[in-house]
């Protein structure tokens, strides 16, 4: 009797105790939690702590909250949050030339859903944070122009979706890591201005998206490795200023969608492919200065109808000067100085009536060649655009009275010749 009494009640405390469970499970589930983009104002105040200069005095935290949809952070100076996918969430961050001093916070590896970061045109100092590497949606960044130093990254090979990666003229050190041999995606590789050491190394052929490599002024020595010819679509190349010697890889001229080749203050050997205008029809720029480069100029180089910048000055090139080097009229600086080029008879200065086709010329250089006889009165059809006239040291005669045309120039170089006649005033 006294047990079937009990039965009423104990049904009663299962049902109570149940029904308070299911409020406690129901409270918990309902309870807000910590908002993500909490952890990305965090991220940003962080940065703005590092940062010694004024120039992110808006960013301020009193009145951000991070429940609203659109947090207050995201209307900061140079922040970007994202739209409908990632609401809330720094996406880019562009503060090119802010006049930031201070280094860059390890923090921001906390911005996991950065796509892009420019900070460059500033005075930060100290290392490219590791922690940049846990940013694995990043696809631009632009550190340039900076006085960061130390090394890059390890972690950084991390960035699968990487595109861009400049970081030109800082204070960095060390070799290319070889962890970048994972970052397939780069389109630009950008580290000129440094103190980079070691070899170039041929596992650069891996990254085959690339369309810039830019190298200058640098530490680099040996060679250029023969299999950067891997790089199909390669538009600019350039290596200037570095420790570079021995030929250049033939195979480097068959990559026909390159524009810009610079190879210019190295120690750099051979000559010039005689098919490079056919081989290289696109090119804009092709600039072998200061360098032991010797043979003809290639007459094909007529072919590229593009060509702006032919700066072949320092070198041992010799033979004649190809008639038609500006049957175009592209040309701008036409640079040949300090080699051994020549001219024997009147025919041989018929490049000059080319040259004349190029209206926007502003630089011609001949000085310190061997040329001679009488300088072709088709000179003073040259562009009244040019500046730079430098023809001295040769054995060229004949009068000067057309380098009064000329009223722009800055530059004027006529000694060591045989002309004869008054200097226009």
């Amino acid at each position: 009797m006294k047990i079937h009494k009990m039965i009423p009640s104990l049904c009663t405390w299962q049902i109570s105790m149940l029904t308070l469970i299911t409020n406690i499970l129901f409270v918990t589930s309902t309870s807000p939690s910590p908002n993500p983009s909490h952890h990305d104002l965090l991220a940003l105040l962080s940065l703005k702590s590092h940062i010694t200069s004024d120039a992110l005095s808006s960013w301020d935290a009193a009145s951000n909250d991070t429940s609203k949809p659109v947090p207050n952070f995201c209307k900061w100076t140079g922040v970007t949050c994202g739209d409908r996918r990632h609401p809330g969430h720094v996406t880019a961050i562009d503060l090119h030339g802010y006049g930031l001093g201070g280094t860059i916070s390890q923090d921001i590896g906390n911005l996991t859903y950065l796509h892009f970061i420019d900070l460059s045109s500033n005075n930060l100092v100290g290392d490219i944070p590791s922690s940049l590497g846990n940013c694995r949606r990043l696809r631009t960044m632009n550190l340039s122009s900076n006085h960061l130093s130390g090394s890059v990254p390890t972690p950084l090979g991390h960035l699968s979706k990487l595109k861009i990666f400049n970081v030109n003229y800082n204070n960095l050190t060390g070799e290319i890591p070889t962890t970048l041999f994972n970052v397939t995606t780069l389109m630009f590789l950008r580290i000129g201005g440094n103190s980079f050491q070691g070899q170039i190394p041929s596992w650069l052929s891996n990254l085959t998206s690339l369309t810039d490599l830019y190298l200058v002024n640098n530490n680099f020595s040996g060679n250029i490795p023969a299999d950067l010819c891997k790089l199909s679509n390669l538009t600019g190349f350039d290596v200037m200023n570095n420790k570079l010697d021995g030929p250049v890889p033939p195979s480097l001229f068959n990559i026909s969608s390159i524009t810009i080749l610079g190879l210019a203050k190295n120690q750099l050997t051979g000559s010039l492919p005689l098919d490079i205008g056919f081989k290289l029809p696109k090119l804009y720029a092709l600039v072998t200065y200061n360098n032991y480069f010797e043979g003809p100029i290639p007459a094909s180089l007529s072919n590229a109808s593009e060509l702006q910048y032919l700066i072949l000055r320092g070198n041992q090139y010799h033979g004649f000067i190809p008639w038609e080097i500006g049957i175009h009229g592209k040309l701008k600086f036409f640079s040949v100085g300090h080699n051994e080029l020549q001219t024997t008879k009147p025919t041989d200065w018929e490049f000059i009536t080319s040259i004349t086709n190029c209206s926007n010329l502003k630089r011609i250089d001949l000085e310190q060649n061997n040329f001679s006889g009488v300088m072709p009165v088709s000179i003073a059809n040259l562009s009244r655009k040019l500046e730079w006239l430098t023809i001295g040291t040769n054995h060229i005669a004949g009068t000067i009275s057309w380098v009064g045309m000329f009223q722009n120039l800055t530059k004027l170089t006529l000694e060591d010749n045989l002309f004869t006649g008054t200097l226009p005033i």
